[in-house]
């Protein structure tokens, strides 16, 4: 019996494996959708844009949803299609719009924000390093002192996409990358400029907050002063990427009453045990949807939760929903969420290089601004997408399989010139 039984097992799945991709059902589940126009206004149809973004993403992804959402913050409409844990890898669960899936780069967005609130515009054309652990500014190359917080925050810091050794011995040796080509203000793309920020936010605007004193980044630099460098570096990662987590969530999360994590193993973000003393007031821990698993794509059916970015969450490591990324996307115009000087950093018709957190692309031949993140383990992956059209609508895409991202912001742009009627 027990041999019939996993033979019966064995040819579920394999049926399952067979599953055609854009199939309508999946391991004897339907495969669900569902897509709602709330509202058009005078000059967007939103029919129409939805209607272009199921022809476009319906069956591409194990799950993805999209929200568009008008210029003045109002939701016109939302599409939704396929599954935040496939029904042939698991207990099937539906991806909905609080569904939390990882966004990838589009954290640099929230890292630039969290910076703009805590260190201020006004510090934003001052050198990095004063910034730094002490004994990392001390052995930093001479060329970091003209690398600005604007800088990192635009990738222009002088950093290569990845380094294999510590970023304290990185900073040792100078510029990772033409510096004829730093000097022209062409940009890089690099995780190290926005991992940096962990140790910045807490250097720059924490230093008074209950939960983390300077005290304890300075007992750290007594105590640990002859420490092996191994030792001092995993100490002040511990603190300061505490600090910066807290940050993210007093600066943003907890004003705009959104969920987000950096591990979906951990969903309350950020955790008590991670922070030195207990935070007064006490941390809210906010409504939130289910997770998704990270798919190679429609047809896969093993499926994981990406690794912890707990201690490096800056460059790349948010768990959310399209729901709540569309609520922060529609908060970065409410100014008393974020000052209009801020606002402008990001969000300015000055020379493209020079934009922070966002990148710039054009839509019928005006300016807009998006930002998108991948981030996967193995062949299994997530894909995000922010785009703010011309006319200040905006559109968020979240999907948990891999993808071309690419073809993401080309469809989306797709989608809006068909709501204007074009």
């Amino acid at each position: 019996m027990r041999r019939l039984s996993t033979l019966l097992t064995a040819l579920f799945l394999s049926a399952c494996l067979a599953t055609n991709a854009f199939a309508d059902t999946r391991c004897g589940q339907q495969r669900p959708g569902k897509q709602e126009v709330e509202r058009s206004t005078a000059n967007l149809d939103t029919a129409a844009f939805l209607d272009h973004v199921k022809g476009a993403f319906d069956g591409k992804f194990t799950g993805y949803g999209v929200i568009f959402t008008g210029a003045g913050g109002e939701r016109l409409g939302f599409r939704r299609e396929g599954w935040a844990i496939d029904p042939c890898d698991h207990t099937p669960a539906t991806f909905t719009l609080d569904t939390e899936s990882a966004i990838g780069s589009v954290t640099k967005l929230f890292t630039t924000v969290a910076a703009l609130k805590t260190a201020g515009v006004s510090r934003l054309d001052q050198p990095f390093p004063r910034y730094l652990p002490n004994r990392w500014k001390a052995d930093a190359h001479a060329f970091y002192d003209n690398i600005t917080l604007a800088m990192l925050l635009s990738h222009r810091g002088g950093f290569v996409k990845t380094g294999s050794s510590h970023i304290s011995e990185r900073l040792r040796h100078g510029p990772e990358r033409d510096a004829f080509k730093y000097f022209d203000k062409m940009r890089e793309y690099s995780n190290t400029g926005f991992g940096l920020f962990h140790f910045i936010l807490a250097d720059a605007g924490l230093r008074g907050a209950n939960f983390l004193t300077i005290g304890s980044t300075n007992d750290i630099k007594t105590r640990m002063q002859n420490a092996s460098d191994s030792s001092y570096n995993k100490a002040m990662q511990d603190v300061t990427s505490a600090a910066f987590n807290h940050a993210l969530y007093s600066r943003i999360f907890k004003p705009l009453r959104i969920s987000a994590t950096c591990d979906a193993n951990q969903p309350k973000f950020p955790a008590a045990n991670t922070l030195r003393v207990t935070p007064n007031p006490p941390i809210e821990h906010f409504a939130r949807g289910n997770f998704a698993r990270a798919y190679s794509g429609p047809s896969d059916n093993d499926g994981k939760f990406l690794a912890s970015s707990l201690r490096n969450c800056a460059s790349g490591g948010l768990y959310m929903s399209a729901k709540d990324l569309a609520a922060f996307m529609t908060a970065l115009k409410d100014r008393e969420f974020l000052s209009q000087e801020a606002f402008e950093t990001m969000v300015n018709n000055g020379p493209s290089e020079e934009v922070l957190g966002f990148d710039v692309t054009s839509v019928q031949a005006t300016r807009a601004m998006f930002k998108n993140g991948g981030r996967g383990e193995g062949g299994n992956g997530s894909i995000s997408l922010v785009i703010r059209y011309p006319t200040g609508a905006h559109a968020v895409f979240l999907a948990n399989s891999g993808g071309d991202v690419d073809f993401v912001r080309r469809e989306l742009i797709k989608a809006y010139i068909a709501a204007r009627g074009g």
